[in-house]
């Protein structure tokens, strides 16, 4: 509680690494709702190699609506 007091509520957030859960979750969730949730690899390798893909792909696709349209408000990968 100290710290708390000590810091402020926004420094003692940032300092704890709170609120950035939100951050994740949205990223996961644009990726399964391009991409769909599933992967179709059989063996774990492979499954690591498409979801890596996946999120490799979604990257690039926001790169390149970035520089066409201009950056998106919001989003940052």
């Amino acid at each position: 509680m100290r710290e708390f007091k000590k810091l402020g509520y926004n420094r003692w957030r940032e300092e704890k690494g709170y609120g950035v859960r939100w951050r994740i979750e949205s990223l996961f969730s644009a990726v399964k709702r391009t991409f769909g949730e599933s992967v179709r690899a059989t063996s774990f390798l492979g499954q690591v190699v498409e979801a890596k893909l996946k999120f490799w792909a979604y990257a690039w696709m926001v790169h390149l609506a970035n520089s066409v349209v201009g950056r998106a408000p919001g989003i940052r990968v």
